[in-house]
């Protein structure tokens, strides 16, 4: 059992470049996750307790300990969100007595964008200084388009764990920024899990406003 998070396991190549046992895994955990998500599904959250156990196993490998860092705080927002989707308040339900999704009004979606400015800020000051703390941390090459991609996933999990339309948004955004830096790191394999998430995190936006206009009707009609 070992040898399967050991990175060095390779299960395949793609132009020359190894995909581990652990790396596919976790892949196929997150595009799992993604699409329970997409379909308002929430079994989507085990699946991301997984997802982020096996990313914190292989940032931890790969010495890339802040990314390692984000992932407590990954699994306390889908503990949030677990509990919100399946113990809405009285008013968030929805038929099928699961939080129904809703939408941010335009002040605080205007809100959510400064928040999101803030933790950029935030992280990405703390990533520049990490590494005069310790040399466990390597110098940040980029800390603040580190801590974009970083804030851009934050907020579109604090999103989704209140079922709000927007979070696809964000998730649209984030794997956008994905695919353009991983193939500028000369990469093979992660571009084409990108554009996976890319095509669920359309499929997401569209079906949830689909079942958004269906609670709409269910209230109008009871």
């Amino acid at each position: 059992m070992g040898a399967f998070f050991d990175l060095h396991n390779i299960f395949f190549t793609i132009n020359g470049q190894g995909v581990s046992y652990l790396e596919f895994s976790a892949v196929i955990f997150g595009l799992t996750s993604v699409f329970l998500a997409s379909l308002a599904k929430a079994l989507n959250y085990w699946i991301g307790f997984v997802y982020s156990a096996l990313l914190f196993i292989m940032f931890l490998q790969k010495n890339l300990y802040t990314n390692m860092l984000l992932q407590p705080v990954s699994i306390g927002i889908l503990i949030y969100g677990l509990y919100k989707w399946t113990r809405p308040a009285t008013g968030e339900k929805n038929g099928k007595y699961q939080l129904k999704i809703s939408f941010l009004t335009p002040k605080q979606r205007i809100m959510h964008l400064v928040l999101l400015s803030v933790i950029v800020f935030i992280w990405g000051f703390i990533l520049t200084r990490l590494h005069s703390l310790s040399d466990v941390f390597p110098p940040a090459r980029a800390p603040y388009l580190d801590a974009t991609v970083a804030g851009l996933m934050l907020m579109a999990q604090l999103l989704a764990a209140r079922k709000k339309w927007e979070s696809w948004i964000f998730w649209i955004v984030l794997n956008i920024c994905n695919v353009i830096l991983y193939i500028s790191a000369g990469l093979v394999f992660m571009p084409i899990v990108a554009v996976c998430y890319l095509a669920l995190n359309v499929i997401g936006i569209i079906h949830w406003k689909k079942e958004w206009k269906k609670q709409e009707n269910y209230v109008e009609n009871n």
